[in-house]
């Protein structure tokens, strides 16, 4: 046999092992996790009702609970870019480069955005829903 020969019948002989070691393992792994689907629950609805019934209506408020749910991530990231602000602006007045005067009004815009944002959050999840 050449060495050409060999090294092409090695190769298949590597490549019919692993396809089978892995079949191997994948088998085993879906038959091992198969008696965990047995019992899964149910898929619960959506909170808002959507728009009818069946597929579309639970798709519909799918649809209105993420984006609510978006809204929520909104008022997050602006909750922590209004406490990022506040920090700066203290470190600014420990190291003497900005007022208090500065550091409040930075604070007392920054609660009254938060809340203005959670007011309209809060608008917003009711006309959606």
């Amino acid at each position: 046999m050449s060495k050409f020969a060999s090294v092409v019948s090695n190769s298949v002989i590597k490549a019919k092992s692993f396809y089978a070691r892995s079949l191997a393992i994948g088998l085993s792994g879906w038959l091992s996790a198969k008696p965990a689907f047995a019992d899964l629950p149910t898929v619960e609805s959506p909170s808002s009702s959507g728009s009818g019934t069946g597929l579309n209506g639970q798709l519909t408020g799918y649809i209105q609970d993420g984006l609510v749910l978006g809204g929520l991530v909104l008022c997050a990231i602006a909750f922590f870019m209004v406490a990022q602000n506040c920090l700066v602006t203290f470190n600014e007045v420990r190291n003497e480069r900005a007022t208090w005067v500065k550091f409040g009004s930075i604070v007392v815009v920054g609660v009254a955005l938060l809340v203005a944002i959670i007011w309209l959050l809060g608008k917003s999840a009711d006309i959606i829903n």
